[in-house]
């Protein structure tokens, strides 16, 4: 009898653990682990960011963006000659979309080594160096025959929507041969292992909050802005609590007022099951404060070269590179914009203000550069073509557009890509043109 017992009670506990995920009152077993993800190029810990590690973001751009400036005016000036096959922006725009797909396929190792590095390369050099402004300007000079060519009107529709279209080709292919190239370059892993291991007061942020944030916003922004938009948005979040508790006069982090965790009681802020329990601090001070040390030694150079180097460059570099910092970051702040709730895998209205402001400001400038005070000021001229060049350019981007064009998906893509071109073309018409037709034309165009 007992033996048909142990037998029944064996044959019950095989049963029970069988059906334990149907019973609803017997809770499911615990999952394993999930397997590590491969060394190379794995995704790095989620890290709060601080004020300091903010502040190496925006200064890693005033020199990147000069670099991204200089590659520009360099590939322009390169690609102009006599009977060229292809209009000289199309260099740029390829270019830095190669850069942009090149540091996506190899994200997770740069922000491993240092997260401002990734900024520095996507939204300081990759959108710099391709500029949105200048392919809307070019498009409707284009559909406009502003150059007074030999031809008919369906010749000027057929060469507008050749540019436009070939601009978009070249950036698509250019992005996707950046990602395919990465895969013949060496392993960053070996940078990553130089890496110092997290500091007690460097505190990991949950994986659901930054997919949350980061996740969604990489597939809009797709890096360069997605990662400055999740740490600008954790940075908030946890001061947001530092700062409640010193409103309420309490100096111990501890005693600092906590939503509720569901029990009736009050719970410190947590990220990833640790609490806050200090001030944030950054866990590489010395390397942010040189990182945004730059900033000032690019604008030392800089002004060095306006007063002591060649007075040609002034026109034609310097200018656009003193102008070009203020729209990177103007860039790059409005990217936030990307990761608010109605815009996220919908419209980056960040990257649509960006780049619809860009072309309001070139088209301007373009405009007013074909006047007579500015032919007749040399000061005037520079600084409309400097910002040109260097603000409107730094502020619009097409690295971004283009992976934005790729990740959007369904009908939002193409209600972004539509209105982002036609409204770009339209306001072009609408001051270019219109300055044009009411001023009675234009007289030339200033050099400096």
């Amino acid at each position: 009898m007992s033996r048909i017992s142990r037998s029944h009670s064996a044959h019950s506990g095989v049963r029970s653990e069988s059906t334990m995920s149907e019973d609803p009152e017997v809770p499911r077993p615990p999952r394993p682990e999930s397997p590590k993800p491969p060394e190379d190029n794995a995704p790095p810990p989620a890290e709060e960011v601080t004020r300091l590690r903010l502040s190496a973001h925006y200064a890693g751009l005033v020199l990147a963006s000069m670099l991204g400036c200089l590659i520009r005016l360099g590939l322009n000036a390169l690609g102009t000659y006599d009977g060229k096959v292809i209009y000289a922006l199309a260099w740029s725009q390829g270019v830095g979309s190669g850069i942009m797909g090149l540091s996506l396929a190899r994200k997770n190792e740069i922000v491993s080594i240092y997260p401002p590095i990734y900024t520095f390369l996507t939204t300081g050099i990759a959108g710099s160096v391709t500029t949105f402004s200048s392919w809307m300007l070019e498009g409707y000079l284009a559909f406009s025959n502003f150059d007074k060519h030999n031809r008919k009107g369906l010749h000027d529709t057929v060469d507008g929507v050749a540019y436009s279209f070939s601009t978009f080709a070249i950036a698509i292919a250019s992005l996707r041969f950046g990602e395919h190239f990465s895969t013949f370059l060496p392993s960053l892993t070996f940078l990553r292992k130089l890496s110092h291991p997290p500091q007690p007061d460097r505190l990991p942020v949950s994986s659901s909050s930054t997919t949350n944030v980061s996740g969604n916003a990489g597939a809009i922004a797709n890096g360069e802005s997605s990662s400055a938009s999740s740490e600008q948005t954790q940075i908030q979040t946890q001061f947001q609590a530092v700062n409640q508790g010193n409103a309420n006069g309490n100096t111990d982090p501890e005693k600092w007022n906590h939503p509720s965790n569901g029990n009736g009681h009050g719970s410190n802020n947590r990220y990833g099951g640790q609490f806050i329990r200090k001030r944030l601090h950054s866990q590489t001070p010395l390397l942010d404060c040189l990182w945004i040390s730059t900033a000032f030694f690019a604008y030392w150079i800089i002004l060095l070269l306006y007063f002591l180097g060649p007075r040609g460059w002034r026109h034609d570099v310097v200018f656009p590179m003193l102008l070009s910092p203020p729209g990177a970051m103007i860039r790059f702040y409005l990217a936030k914009l990307n990761t608010r709730p109605p815009f996220i895998d919908r419209f980056p209205l960040g990257t649509f203000i960006a780049n619809i402001l860009a072309t309001i400001i070139i088209s301007i400038t373009y405009s007013q550069q074909r006047k007579s005070p500015a032919i007749k000021n040399a000061s005037t001229c520079n600084g409309l073509y400097a910002i040109q060049q260097g603000f409107c350019g730094c502020l619009s981007t097409v690295s971004t557009f283009v992976v934005e064009a790729r990740t959007v998906k369904g009908w939002s893509k193409w209600t972004y890509l539509g209105s982002s071109i036609i409204a770009g073309h339209v306001v072009a018409l609408a001051i270019v043109g219109g300055t044009g037709w009411g001023s009675g034309g234009y007289q030339g165009v200033c050099h400096g």
